[in-house]
């Protein structure tokens, strides 16, 4: 296309000359003359000698006729075979026809710009809305960069296309990385923290500076009503910090309060020009909505470390200016702010003193907690959120009615399934709040009241324990540490009919029930599927105890493990054991201890121990000493997780490469250094266990029987976890306390793994109270193990009937029918339902429909895909074809009542969306 001649003279770019200059030699190729007249003004460097399509070139500028005569004049009558291009003002009637005889079509030409961007840009057509914009064609030439534009792919140059990469390059948003189509309001947000880009906006031609800004509030709306005056002002620094000030000034929930801050704000952002400048409430929401999300990024970003120090600085700085505008009450409502944090912090601790004394406040509490980690900054301070959670979890816990168990083997179950649970929580509210003096309080009452209910917990256990041991009898379903290699190691070593599986039994020496809840999480988040190993059709699966040897030492409990019997000994001991016991019916077993573990430098494991892992026809058994050792030397993380066990991960990896089965256990439990006492005896043995001899006072119990490895079978242990015999370490083990002599054990498998004949997928193993999102008060979650069926072996009928050593029953009150029984009663009821079944090619029997749905519902609506199988009684390998059967019935046109998640490894039911798809109004 044409346009009109600009007379004023236009200012060139060497990118933009040698374009044109380019086009004109191909266009006017051969002729004889070496000069070319160009009327321009040369912009910035790059100019003298340059070569154009092989052609070497000399510029020059020229200001006068007379100037231009002499540069053409000495030019002609040299033997330059350069081609002179002379930038000039001057116009074809001020140089006369002798000296443009001399040039080349003896002429001056004139830049058109726009003609001059359409090649740049490579169009063939030009945005009419793009050339009205009468600072454009200018703006362009003068911006354009070295090689020109960046080409198009179709033939039609539009104004946003133009204006875009415009943009970008006068606010040298390529140097942060932002392209032409991500200019967005975030983009020029970012821009602002640059100073020196700023202020090189600022001084370009007024014209262009307006027409930039005006095309600017169209693609990033009210972020640049607001900026731009910002800009104007010198005060474009402050921008993101003032949106976050912005965004709690303008909350929904700030109200009239904040009317004279928000006065206060609007008048430095038209600082500029007051009474002028303009800026509606709507422009002011939108640039705090993209300063909260662009200062979130930054917070989020862990790859560049420089955003996360530019995002606290902003931070620093909104500080500041809520004081600047008196915004103190108005920062509550940010999701951003420090002092918001500080303020949701408080919040916490407030409810939480108040729900410690009164139950019903919980839910208060909850919702207070659950603002907490809303914030933007909880990541950041995720030991503070956690705790605040973990007091929310205990309050919960307290509320329950008050936990009992009818039996030694109850209890022991009950610290696997619950209890465990509150000393995780205990333990991690010990470390307390850093800042808030309320909450600090708050944690001390708290764990005092949750330590005095553990406590009694613990007395009951203790006098259980001694009764139990003494008896001497039969272990009923409950594992001993003696017993959990013939029971759940070796049927997967030597079992036939799908039960063989190559296994690695993991025992992290001194784990506790609190540090496996954590790890257990760890586990199941990381895509392993988690079992109960034990069989055992007429008993709900669970994660199994295992009741420690006496005294919970390391030399009697992890040998008596290894040995599969009560005795003592040392690592050397336990190897020889272990590697040759006649239940492994000649399978190859290794025991690796620490020193066997690592391996040499740039190693993780050693080369025997890679190659027992690399063998499926071995079972490999591994001791993890870390948390022993922890405790030992005075280290007592909490929460423990799987990165800080030395070679832990590794281990898993090569596990799940190999398709192996994984046992956790451990040897004994511990406690924590909490405040305990100090109490000196006589015969002391461990920090926890004396021999015996003078009787056992208040804290104390006295062991005997044949479980317990000491001399003529006794010991006295202290049952209360705050009273000790030796120096203060971090923690402690040898006592009775329900924490030392319960062994978690926990089985798991690789996803997608088939499971061993007998073993049960598990789920979510948390009790109830431990949701964060408990209203209120909630029943307890204690465990008891099933009855044991009466042995046909001439016993008396009342000896039968007697509870084993650790079997112990509990009662079963008749209740009233679940909420989720009725649900699902009513739904099979419905003639939809009815209707939807009778269309699928294999009919599913109702009742196995009724169970998983049943399951689901009383988790939440959520089930991992194998439980979901095995509570209707499918093989855990059809878990993905039975849920898309169910999807069938219960999808009606495509609404996904019930749906596959996490990649294929959970079942989500929609509970709103099936009352709705089949009318149901049952709770």
């Amino acid at each position: 296309m044409t346009s009109s001649t600009i007379r004023r003279l236009l200012p060139v770019t060497s990118a933009a000359l040698e374009q044109e200059v380019t086009r004109l030699l191909r266009k006017y190729a051969g002729q004889q003359e070496k000069a070319l007249l160009i009327r321009a003004q040369p912009l910035g460097n790059g100019f003298g000698t340059m070569t154009v399509a092989g052609q070497r070139m000399r510029v020059v500028s020229c200001v006068s006729p007379l100037a231009v005569l002499e540069q053409v004049t000495e030019h002609a009558e040299s033997d330059d075979d350069a081609v002179l291009v002379v930038l000039t003002g001057a116009e074809d009637s001020d140089l006369g026809t002798g000296l443009l005889s001399r040039v080349i079509r003896q002429r001056v030409f004139v830049v058109e710009p726009w003609r001059l961007i359409e090649e740049s840009f490579g169009a063939q057509h030009l945005d009419p809305r793009l050339a009205a914009e009468s600072w454009a064609g200018e703006a362009l030439v003068d911006a354009m960069p070295p090689g020109g534009w960046p080409r198009l792919a179709g033939p039609l140059l539009t104004r946003d296309t133009a204006l875009r990469a415009l943009a970008v390059r006068r606010l040298g948003l390529d140097r942060i990385g932002v392209d032409p189509e991500n200019l967005d309001a975030s983009a020029l947000l970012l821009w602002s923290r640059d100073l020196e880009q700023v202020e090189a906006f600022r001084l370009l031609r007024e014209a262009e500076r307006a027409g930039l800004i005006a095309w600017l509030r169209e693609c990033a709306g009210g972020t640049a009503d607001v900026l731009f005056p910002l800009v104007e002002s010198g005060h474009a620094g402050d921008a993101l910090a003032l949106g976050l000030v912005c965004a709690a000034l303008w909350h929904p929930q700030a109200g009239s309060t904040a009317q004279r801050a928000q006065g206060g704000v609007l008048s430095y952002i038209a600082m500029a020009r007051p009474g002028e400048i303009k800026v509606t409430d709507q422009a002011v929401r939108e640039f705090a909505a993209a300063a909260e999300q662009l200062t979130g990024w930054m917070l989020a970003d862990r790859r560049d470390e420089n955003a996360g120090r530019h995002a606290h600085a902003v931070l620093d700085r909104a500080e500041e200016l809520i004081a600047q505008f008196g915004a103190g009450s108005a920062a509550q409502h940010s999701l951003l702010l420090r002092s918001s944090l500080d303020a949701r912090i408080e919040a916490v601790a407030q409810t939480l003193r108040t729900s410690i004394h009164d139950h019903c406040a919980v839910g208060k509490l909850a919702q207070a907690v659950a603002e907490l980690r809303e914030h933007k900054l909880a990541d950041i301070h995720a030991h503070r959120v956690r705790r605040a959670e973990m007091a929310q979890r205990l309050v919960q816990w307290l509320a329950t009615p008050n936990p009992t168990a009818s039996g030694a083997g109850a209890a022991v179950q009950a610290q696997m399934g619950e209890w465990g649970w509150v000393d995780r929580a205990r333990d991690d509210i010990w470390a307390g709040e850093e800042l808030n003096r309320t909450l600090q309080s708050d944690y001390r009452d708290l764990y005092a009241l949750v330590r005095d209910r553990r406590r009694a917990l613990d007395e009951e256990f203790a006098g259980r324990l001694a009764a139990s041991t003494a008896a001497g009898a039969d272990p009923g379903q409950i594992l001993m540490v003696e017993t959990v290699l013939p029971r759940v190691v070796a049927p997967l070593v030597t079992g036939g009919n799908g039960h063989r599986r190559p296994v690695l039994l993991l025992v992290l020496d001194g784990m506790s029930t609190a540090v496996a809840t954590a790890l257990g999480e760890e586990l199941r988040a990381e895509r392993w599927e988690e079992y109960d190993p034990v069989a055992g059709a007429d008993e709900e699966p669970r994660r199994r105890a295992v009741v420690a040897a006496l005294p919970t030492v390391t030399q009697v409990s992890r040998a008596s493990l290894f040995a599969a019997r009560i005795t003592t000994g040392g690592p050397d001991d336990e190897r020889a054991a272990f590697e040759k016991h006649a239940f492994w019916k000649g399978k190859k077993a290794r025991l690796f201890h620490k020193g066997g573990l690592p391996g040499d430098a740039g190693e993780t494991l050693g080369d025997d121990l890679v190659q027992a892992l690399n063998d499926d026809a071995t079972a490999v058994a591994v001791v993890l000493n870390t948390i022993d050792d922890s405790l030992d030397k005075g280290r007592a993380d909490v929460p423990w997780r799987i990165s800080d066990i030395a070679g832990m991960r590794t281990l898993l990896d090569y596990a799940r490469y190999q398709g192996r089965a994984v046992i956790i256990t451990s040897d004994h439990g511990h406690v924590l250094e909490r405040g305990s006492e100090l109490r000196r005896a006589d015969g002391v043995r461990s920090a926890r266990h004396r021999s015996a001899g003078p009787p056992a006072d208040a804290a104390e119990v006295e062991l005997a029987g044949s479980r317990v490895a000491a001399a003529d079978e006794r010991i006295v242990a202290l049952w209360d976890p705050h009273v000790r015999y030796t120096d203060k370490k971090a923690g402690y083990h040898g006592g009775a306390s329900l924490a030392e002599v319960t062994i978690p054990l926990l089985a798991f498998l690789p996803l997608g793994a088939a499971a061993p004949t007998g073993w049960r997928a598990l789920p979510d193993q948390s009790p109830s109270w431990w949701s964060l999102d408990a209203p209120g008060p909630v029943a307890p979650a204690v465990q008891a193990p099933a009855r044991t069926k009466p042995r046909k072996n001439g016993k008396k009928q009342d000896q039968q009937e007697r509870p084993g050593l650790f079997d112990v029953a509990m009662a079963s009150p008749e209740v009233p029918q679940a909420p989720e029984t009725a649900l699902v009663a009513e739904l099979l009821d419905t003639e939809l339902f009815q209707a939807q079944q009778r269309l699928m090619p294999r009919k599913v029997p109702a009742a196995k429909i009724e169970a998983v749905l049943v399951a689901l519902l009383e988790s939440g609506g959520v089930l991992p895909l194998p439980v979901a199988a095995e509570r209707a009684g499918e093989p855990v390998v059809r878990a993905a074809g039975f849920a898309a059967t169910l999807q069938r019935i219960f999808n009606l046109d495509n609404y996904p009542v019930l749906a596959v998640v996490d990649n294929g490894r959970t079942l989500k039911l929609d509970v709103a969306l099936l009352r709705e798809q089949f009318g149901l109004k049952g709770r």
